[in-house]
């Protein structure tokens, strides 16, 4: 039988593990959601202990179904992005004879994810854009920089946790984004588990249809 697989990244920076909690929350309501019981997973118990990792930052990437199946820690490499392509999830072309776009929770199967990926090379990524609305990006959510102030769409595909975080510590504001509305920015920063504000940001002038 056909089991649903989800996954979750964690960041593991000089020996600690970051935004624990919020990473625990989500796989337990994910489980939840989806296999109907909150199986009380407890990440500080269940993941490997950090004492080798004092040095440099790691991916700590989760594989789970109705149970934690699997566990690996890797060095992380940051990406290097230049551009991004945005992506009309309303176009005929991409939304003729697909299933519609969910991508509320982290599912391990990315097929779909991956074929708008097929045609962009290794310094590009792509940004999805929903009833003219800005989203995400194929691997993480978005702040734009307006002179002043960060500002993430509240029309991501994912919430994410750092995300979340950001927002709860005021440090960026939620507002609804417009493709109309991208000429008001000066540069886009991706974030997720993995990457702070700015590790990744790309000139305004570097997003092209």
């Amino acid at each position: 039988m056909y089991m649903l697989r989800f996954i979750d990244t964690i960041k593991l920076a000089d020996g600690h593990y970051e935004l624990i909690g919020c990473h625990n929350k989500r796989i337990n309501d994910t489980i939840n959601h989806f296999f109907g019981f909150n199986p009380a997973i407890d990440l500080n118990s269940s993941l490997p202990k950090p004492d080798k990792y004092k040095h440099g930052i790691y991916k700590c990437r989760l594989t789970y179904s109705d149970r934690i199946e699997n566990i690996e820690i890797t060095p992380y490499i940051k990406r290097t992005i230049k551009v991004l392509k945005v992506i009309d999830l309303d176009s005929p072309i991409f939304s003729s004879g697909r299933k519609p776009f969910n991508y509320e929770f982290k599912y391990q199967d990315r097929t779909l994810i991956n074929t708008f990926l097929t045609e962009i090379d290794d310094l590009s990524d792509i940004l999805f854009v929903k009833n003219g609305l800005l989203t995400d990006t194929s691997f993480s959510n978005i702040i734009l920089f307006d002179g002043e102030k960060w500002i993430t769409p509240d029309t991501y595909l994912l919430n994410g946790v750092k995300r979340r975080h950001l927002l709860e510590k005021g440090e960026i504001i939620e507002k609804k984004v417009s493709i109309d509305d991208l000429s008001r920015f000066q540069k886009i920063s991706l974030i997720n588990a993995m990457l702070e504000p700015e590790d990744i940001t790309i000139d305004i002038c570097g997003v092209v249809f």
